[in-house]
């Protein structure tokens, strides 16, 4: 693609989404969108992009978004919209780059961004907090409340023993019961730990089976990997730190120290393997990621390789 052009990028891609809802619900008007059009030429492109899509609503293979976009129920319509500008955006590759990131966490019913935390109340009660860089979608079917995490970090604790509540992962589904529980999802694994109650594994892409491959109780956690679920181990209260706004270690490995600090800072955080295994212990502000870097660096023999304060790599000190 011609540089000079850019790519529509998601949040051009959201906010063209949104424009389109907005004049539908009568929440702005062609003037205002004109004004946006004329900001950029990508937006310009998007908004072509979302005509053409309401152009083809007759032929969509979906009737069910067809429908949402063509009535008055606002839910449906915004659900709807949203996926189908997923599809057209993402091009030919259609469904396959809807599962790609950045695209579904970009458009994500909720999410956080870099060193943002957020909490907020369910529907049906439960109490759900997000980590930094964290993405769900959330639906219900049939009575049940379905949170789809995409990527990052989430804390859940449920209403009472009898909530009908599920997490859905790239490894499998967790049914929770009278729960207080935390789902982590990093690359092609899932981690999760209880920590009041229990939790039923599902590993598999499929949101029903006839029992779980395992059940996990307080004080368990486990990982979900290629369709199957590990033994569990011991949880760590540590773990839970980012609620508070911490980072807490005891002899963490670095490369786990700092892969759990990259959602909390901008840009790019790496580190040389060599480095890895050095322990980490001590608990860190996470207001303050350049700080907890620089504290790394002091008590570590590593030394920080900065381009911009947007790319370090920590490296052995030598």
């Amino acid at each position: 693609m011609d540089k000079a052009k850019g790519a529509i990028t998601p949040a051009i891609a959201r906010r063209a989404v949104a424009w389109q809802l907005a004049l539908q619900a009568g929440e702005a008007t062609a003037k205002e969108l004109q004004a946006w059009l004329a900001k950029d030429e990508r937006h310009r492109r998007a908004w072509e992009q979302i005509e053409a899509t309401n152009r083809r609503l007759e032929t969509l293979a979906e009737p069910g978004a067809r429908a949402a976009l063509l009535n008055s129920v606002s839910n449906d319509r915004r659900k709807a919209l949203k996926t189908l500008a997923l599809l057209l955006f993402a091009g030919a590759g259609g469904a396959l780059a809807y599962r790609q990131a950045p695209w579904r966490e970009a458009l994500a019913d909720i999410r956080t961004g870099a060193g943002e935390r957020r909490a907020m109340r369910l529907a049906d009660g439960a109490q759900l907090d997000l980590n930094s860089k964290t993405a769900v979608n959330i639906s219900e079917r049939a009575g049940q409340l379905n949170l789809n995490l995409l990527t990052g970090e989430i804390l859940v604790t449920t209403a009472g023993a009898g909530a009908a509540l599920a997490v859905i992962t790239e490894n499998g589904i967790l049914r929770p019961v009278g729960t207080r529980f935390s789902v982590r999802q990093t690359g092609h694994e899932t981690q999760v730990a209880v920590y009041a109650g229990r939790v039923a594994l599902y590993p598999g892409d499929f949101s029903t089976a006839p029992s779980p491959a395992s059940v996990i109780k307080t004080g368990q956690r486990a990982r979900l990997l290629a369709g199957r679920a590990l033994n569990p181990r011991a949880t760590d209260e540590n773990d839970l730190a980012w609620v508070d706004g911490m980072l807490v270690a005891t002899a963490m490995p670095l490369g786990e120290f700092l892969a759990r600090l990259r959602p909390h800072r901008p840009g790019y955080l790496g580190w040389d393997p060599a480095v890895a295994g050095l322990p980490v212990s001590g608990a860190y502000p996470l207001q303050d990621t350049d700080r907890i870097l620089a504290a790394i660096a002091e008590t570590l023999p590593v030394r920080l390789q900065k381009v911009t304060r947007y790319w370090v790599r920590v490296t052995p000190d030598r």
